[in-house]
């Protein structure tokens, strides 16, 4: 399942809620639905697409690296 909000109000899209059943991980499935998501935006009128994950899910920080997500300080 994954999830993209329609923020444009704030300026921005949220692309959240990335989750893939146990026996499905580790085949590319949540870097499909995050790059799918990404899409959004575009559609929205807006650049910028935040994301955010669990600060001990080391496999959902290392896919938002790996797609170029950067730390925030918002």
């Amino acid at each position: 399942m994954a999830a993209t909000s329609d923020q444009r109000a704030s300026g921005f899209v949220l692309n959240e809620m990335t989750g893939v059943r146990a026996p499905y991980r580790g085949r590319g499935i949540s870097v499909a639905m995050k790059t799918y998501g990404i899409g959004f935006p575009g559609l929205c009128g807006v650049s910028t697409v935040r994301t955010f994950h669990h600060p001990l899910n080391v496999a959902a920080i290392a896919m938002n690296r790996t797609m170029g997500y950067v730390d925030a300080t918002w």
